[in-house]
């Protein structure tokens, strides 16, 4: 299976326990290569932090969410986002 940018942007994030993490508001990826690094998670829309999610703490990504490992949640960094120009 593949997903696409429009498709990935937007995508709901869940822990395995169903508890709902945030969206993708972004990707990080390694040019060289072209592997995806980090998920950019957003709480909600309003929120100045989002979560850094590595690839490595993915469990699983379908076309209607994306479900990180429980065991990953204590692990995730957040940061704060700076706003766009």
């Amino acid at each position: 299976m593949y997903i696409n940018l429009h498709k990935l942007a937007n995508l709901p994030v869940y822990n395995e326990s169903g508890q709902k993490l945030g969206r993708v508001y972004d990707v990080e990826i390694d040019v060289d290569t072209q592997n995806v690094l980090r998920y950019l998670v957003r709480q909600n829309i309003l929120s100045a932090k989002i979560l850094l999610i590595q690839s490595s703490q993915v469990k699983a990504i379908t076309a209607e969410k994306m479900v990180v490992f429980d065991a990953a949640i204590s692990n995730l960094a957040k940061v704060d986002v700076a706003p766009e120009e």
